[in-house]
């Protein structure tokens, strides 16, 4: 009789502030190909379920804590597509539109614990004042909590995290955002290098599990050009799919190199590794026993703040307050706007209005569906327009 026996390896969620259970339905998730065969090859089976991701490996129970029947190395990689399925996304995400070739990229190699919670997506760094900081901007206190720009900011005329006209505080988990973006390139490509040169200095550096970074030489080489040359042919198909730093000629930038994507419109990678360090990539314990609990990775996205903008068909003077008085807003008018950004939710805010001495509540609310720009001050917000028939 063949004894199967299950145990969790590890589980992936897709979380989004958004939606009022916070749990994210917008995504597909696939295994690569190359994952597929490792995943058989373990005897790990990966399904999704709503929002998560749960992989389970096929384990002898007879033993506790339970190992594995088929040895999970040190180094394994298990590779995850993630396929938007909601056209209007980025409308209600605090991320800018998707551009040619560009991918997120989440991996435990991160080592991004906050909250309780094992983050996938890179830390968000500390507010600095020699930064440049625009509206939906992310920075952290230093100490986990994490404050959206609502403001400009910049060096010479800064402003703190203290400073409730420029920031506002979001709450203790760590977002994905634009640094968690790559540039995806087909291992072999035609590399533009926008005017002509004489040569070109080539360097690849990839992850170094000892350092935890991405510091080990993986290529180093130089090309003399017979003529100079504008772009040339960069074969990169020796390395294995994965995140690198490229520098050509002095100018660095993170890749993603995996030919799989050819044919796809992917909007994530997701790579989950069993590496010994650091411990947010430890799959299994020290005898290679299955973890308890096994690890739980999250991955959050922040709901868009916007500008909404109240228009009363009317045309008469109105008051807009928010009963919880969190959001303010420019009254009275006849076309009333916040004085600072809301966050979309599709959680309805309870919102009255005020018109001709009688009260109207609730009030309908921002529609993602639905985003224009306004300009108030130096800045440029995204605004949502609500009509009002008042």
């Amino acid at each position: 009789m063949i004894d199967i026996n299950f145990g969790n390896l590890f589980t992936v969620e897709l979380l989004h502030s958004y939606y009022k259970d916070q749990l994210c339905p917008d995504f597909n998730i696939a295994a690569s190909s190359q994952t597929v065969k490792a995943l058989g090859g373990h005897q790990i089976i990966a399904r999704q379920y709503a929002n998560q991701l749960i992989a389970g490996v096929n384990c002898n129970g007879k033993i506790s804590p339970p190992k594995p029947f088929t040895t999970i190395e040190t180094g394994a990689q298990f590779t995850f597509f993630m396929q938007l399925n909601n056209p209007v996304f980025f409308n209600y995400t605090n991320l800018s539109s998707s551009a040619p070739g560009k991918i997120y990229y989440f991996t435990n190699r991160n080592n991004n614990v906050s909250n309780g919670k094992i983050f996938l997506s890179g830390k968000i760094a500390v507010y600095n004042a020699a930064n440049t900081y625009a509206p939906g901007d992310l920075a952290s206190n230093g100490t986990d909590t994490i404050y959206r720009a609502i403001g400009s900011s910049k060096p010479g005329n800064s402003f703190n995290l203290t400073n409730t006209n420029h920031w506002m505080v979001v709450d203790k988990n760590q977002y994905m955002s634009e640094t968690d973006a790559l540039q995806w390139m087909p291992s072999i490509s035609v590399y533009h290098l926008g005017s002509a040169q004489p040569s070109v200095n080539i360097s690849v550096l990839g992850y170094d599990s000892i350092a935890t970074a991405y510091t080990q030489s993986v290529f180093s080489k130089t090309i003399a050009f017979a003529n100079p040359a504008s772009s040339f042919t960069l074969d990169l198909s020796f390395l294995q799919p994965g995140k690198y730093s490229l520098t050509i000629n002095g100018s660095q930038r993170w890749i993603y190199i995996n030919d799989e994507l050819n044919a796809s419109k992917t909007f994530a990678v997701i790579d989950i590794f069993n590496d010994a360090a650091p411990t947010s990539c430890n799959l299994l314990d020290g005898t290679g026993a299955l973890l308890n609990p096994a690890p739980r990775y999250s991955i959050c996205f922040l709901n868009r703040a916007t500008i909404w903008k109240y228009i009363l068909a009317s045309k008469q003077l109105g008051n807009i307050n928010d009963t919880a008085n969190l959001y303010h807003f420019a009254n009275p008018a006849s076309i009333i706007t916040s004085l600072t950004p809301i966050p979309l939710s599709n959680k309805a805010l309870n919102l009255k209005l005020t018109l001709n001495n009688h009260d109207y509540s609730p009030i309908a609310c921002a529609d993602p569906q639905r985003i224009v720009t306004i300009t108030k001050g130096t800045d440029t917000y995204p605004c949502s327009e609500i009509f009002l028939n008042f």
